[in-house]
């Protein structure tokens, strides 16, 4: 799909992952064979994403030395009593993208170097140019090179790369030839920079950080040790996909799978890289399961108007939410709309809609109804603050 046109053959299922983390500003961990294309997987993605003359580096980290990182002390700086560093070809300052290979082999002081790289973009804290971090790996169990550990592993969106044996001979005929190499007519830079401009609706961003706590609280048992960056970071790529469905036109970023992979892709403990007990393919279902119901609960897929949503006490509260969110945006009756801002004190006095939730949903309905006032008044530019509040109070005397 989108990574055939970089010459990037059967990557079709993680590209949603990769791209949400990217749209994210979080680093990537390719996980997979020897051979796999990881690193220049990351460096074809790179170019495409920041463009062709960026400079790309790819460090071997079992063999890296520091100096290989920072350059050479310079002197005269030093003698001033200010550390800088005379950069080499080889130095990190100056690239926009990295590929740390092998960084479970990393020594220790090493690895402790680059936790402060792949978390901030900065070494010894100061500022680098990267604007990409990309790393990979190599499945411990297979090749028994080491695990990670959790502190590190934990700050990546963890990839799967597929193995050649597991792609269907098409894909394997595109690998061998390169045919499709620039082909597909999707401007990937312009749709980051896109979705890099979205703001989800309040409604969304609460269903997803509801769905994000809810996989957090359901998996508690499961031996997963969880942290607010891990939360953090599954809000993130959800909503990123979100915004890459609204820059693209393409469903691909908000299915069911899409969404799964990026909950699983901040659980290094089902990634195979750090050493744990628990059980993956119970956990993958069990975030499957979860995001199942919540995407056939979502608002997009729900066949009903304003009157008839506004009626029914849902069960699927935010699910419902969004879709009277959605229903006040296109709603051109006020009538509908004051029957809105009727029900919804009703049903927060039931307890079946939170304070803020039915604060939010008038405040919508609200400037709604004001909005098609003005354009059914014709009101003058300068006088449309005062008539906003006027009409803002006087709804509110009719709807008490």
């Amino acid at each position: 799909m989108l990574f055939d046109q970089m010459g990037i053959h059967g990557w079709q299922a993680i590209e949603p992952v990769v791209l949400a983390a990217l749209a994210s500003d979080l680093s990537v961990l390719f996980v997979g064979d020897i051979g796999g294309n990881k690193t220049e997987g990351a460096e074809r993605i790179a170019r495409a994403l920041l463009g062709q003359d960026i400079e790309f580096r790819a460090y071997e980290v079992p063999t890296l030395n520091f100096d290989d990182l920072v350059g050479f002390v310079n002197p005269k700086t030093l003698a001033k009593g200010a550390l800088q560093f005379v950069p080499t070809p080889l130095s990190i300052w100056n690239a926009d993208a990295v590929l740390l290979d092998e960084i479970n082999r990393a020594n220790p002081f090493i690895q402790s170097k680059l936790h402060e790289l792949v978390r901030k973009r900065t070494l010894l804290g100061m500022p680098t140019n990267l604007k990409m971090v990309f790393s990979a790996v190599n499945p411990p169990e297979t090749y028994n090179t080491g695990y990670m550990d959790l502190a590190l592993a934990s700050r990546f969106v963890c990839v799967q790369v597929p193995n050649v044996s597991a792609m269907d001979e098409i894909q394997i005929e595109h690998i061998l030839s390169g045919n499709g190499i620039g082909r597909g007519g999707h401007d990937l830079r312009g749709m980051l920079a896109r979705a890099s401009a979205f703001e989800p609706s309040g409604i969304e961003a609460m269903r997803i950080t509801s769905l994000c706590k809810k996989i957090m609280s359901d998996l508690g048992n499961s031996g997963i040790v969880f942290n607010a960056r891990q939360l953090k970071m599954m809000v993130s790529l959800v909503t990123s996909g979100l915004a890459l469905q609204w820059a693209s036109g393409l469903d691909v970023f908000t299915n069911p799978d899409s969404i799964a992979s990026y909950i699983g892709a901040v659980i290094p403990e089902i990634n195979g890289i750090a050493r744990t007990r628990v059980d993956a393919s119970v956990v993958r279902g069990t975030i499957r399961t979860i995001v199942t119901g919540f995407q056939l609960a979502d608002p997009m897929t729900m066949a009903r108007n304003l009157p008839e949503l506004i009626e029914i006490e849902p069960s699927d509260v935010l699910a419902w939410a969004g879709a009277v969110d959605r229903s006040i945006e296109s709603e051109r009756q006020p009538q509908l709309l004051r029957d809105v801002l009727r029900r919804l004190p009703i049903l927060q006095g039931k307890g079946v809609i939170e304070h803020d939730l039915s604060r939010t949903l008038m405040e919508k309905a609200a400037a709604r109804f004001a909005t098609l006032t003005l354009i059914e008044e014709g009101t003058p530019v300068l006088e449309i603050p005062g008539r906003i509040h006027n009409i803002i109070e006087n709804l509110k005397g009719e709807v008490s």
